[in-house]
């Protein structure tokens, strides 16, 4: 357990979650170097957050190693919060709680769980720290304004949640002539995770399987030979330094525990070329998922331009209705008067008749007004559809 009390400020970012047509989710005060994300994820606090007003879920900060927790936040009234009110770290995560200044003074006690006390203070950028080493759950309070709902709470470990979902980490064409490789394989949560040397692909023994995985910082994976597809080792592309033995002995192993974040990428040498190739992809790169039935901006870009050239395209019968209605009114001569009528009190039968006038052009600018008004139902229909909600027709 590792406590550090400071007048100085620590510098942090807000990190947000981005998704097309839908909206910002900002997960306010974290120092993030991965992605934090606001959710109702089935923790029992036992009421402790009744009378909270700014808890709206257990914001998830794992794979992060220091995360800060603003003290005089706005909330209940004031600035009488802890932002985030709740969050979720890895075990051997450090919080940093840092004084916003407002709100008078304030200190954070342990309600339960580990032990948790600081100065009184309203200083602001005063910090106070802790490293939470034990899975499970701490609640804490401010004890001149627990009366108003200054609570918090710290969600060691994966209790009541799974893990965050994140996208596809960008490893270029590192794939693109291997073919057992299927996307990456989650498998965080694990303190150690194997990977076969000689697995079948690229057509025999010549393969690592899982081609690509997910791990924590501080996970060890072990590369287990099969025995199979002749001699095979483990080189490094990038990253971290990776260089077994080239051996064809079932079950030998080599291993290396990855500290960092990042990507690295390997291949065995003696099958490059076959596609013997994998990657280890540790903590939070590659960003948050795509949302589930989501689109890209690229392709709703596209969508939306064809919606636009048709739409033109459909306007032109009603633009060329209009100019011929237009130039047949131009042309239209009246017809000389008969002598016979000259007093007003008889109309001539070429007035009554309607002569002049155009059923074609007429019909043309009722369909262009048809057709708008089809292209228009169409194109509400697809906006809806993009933005995953209920379509005009249910």
């Amino acid at each position: 357990m590792t406590e550090r009390r400071s007048g100085e400020p620590t510098g942090r970012t807000g990190p947000t979650r981005r998704a097309f047509l839908g909206g910002t989710v900002a997960a306010a005060g974290l120092a993030a170097a991965g992605t934090a994300s606001a959710q109702e994820d089935g923790v029992d606090f036992g009421g402790w957050f009744d009378d909270v007003d700014n808890y709206d879920g257990v914001v998830d900060a794992r794979g992060q190693s220091e995360v800060t927790v603003d003290v005089g936040a706005q909330g209940n009234g004031g600035a009488f919060a802890f932002g985030p009110a709740a969050i979720r770290v890895d075990p051997g995560t450090t919080v940093v709680f840092e004084w916003t200044g407002e709100g008078g003074q304030h200190n954070v006690l342990t309600e339960e769980g580990v032990s948790l006390e600081s100065e009184l203070t309203a200083e602001a950028g005063f910090t106070f720290e802790h490293t939470f080493e034990e899975e499970g759950i701490t609640t804490y309070y401010c004890a001149p304004h627990r009366s108003l709902g200054m609570k918090g709470a710290v969600v060691v470990g994966d209790q009541g949640a799974g893990p965050v979902q994140l996208g596809e980490p960008d490893y270029g064409d590192w794939f693109s002539d291997v073919d057992n490789y299927d996307g990456t394989v989650d498998l965080r949560g694990q303190s150690e995770v194997t990977v076969d040397v000689g697995a079948q692909g690229n057509g025999g023994a010549f393969a690592f399987g899982p081609a690509a995985i997910r791990v924590d910082p501080g996970t060890t994976v072990v590369f287990e030979w099969t025995g199979e597809g002749g001699q095979h080792n483990v080189l490094t592309e990038e990253g971290e330094e990776l260089g077994s033995e080239l051996t064809a002995e079932a079950g030998f192993t080599f291993e290396h525990t990855f500290e960092e974040e990042g990507v690295t990428t390997y291949y065995c040498q003696p099958h490059r070329a076959l596609g013997m190739k994998g990657a280890v992809a540790v903590g939070n790169v590659g960003g948050p998922a795509a949302e589930e039935g989501g689109v890209d901006e690229a392709f709703a870009n596209r969508v939306f331009g064809a919606f636009g050239a048709v739409l033109g395209l459909m306007t032109l019968p009603v633009v060329a209705g209009l100019l011929y209605v237009y130039a047949n009114r131009r042309s239209y001569r009246a017809p000389e008067a008969d002598p016979a009528t000259e007093t007003g009190f008889e109309t001539s039968a070429h007035e009554l008749t309607h002569d002049e006038y155009d059923p074609v052009g007429t019909a043309t600018l009722i369909a262009g007004y048809f057709l708008i008004l089809v292209v228009m139902w169409v194109f509400m229909y697809f906006v809806e559809f993009l933005n995953n909600g209920p379509t005009v027709i249910g």
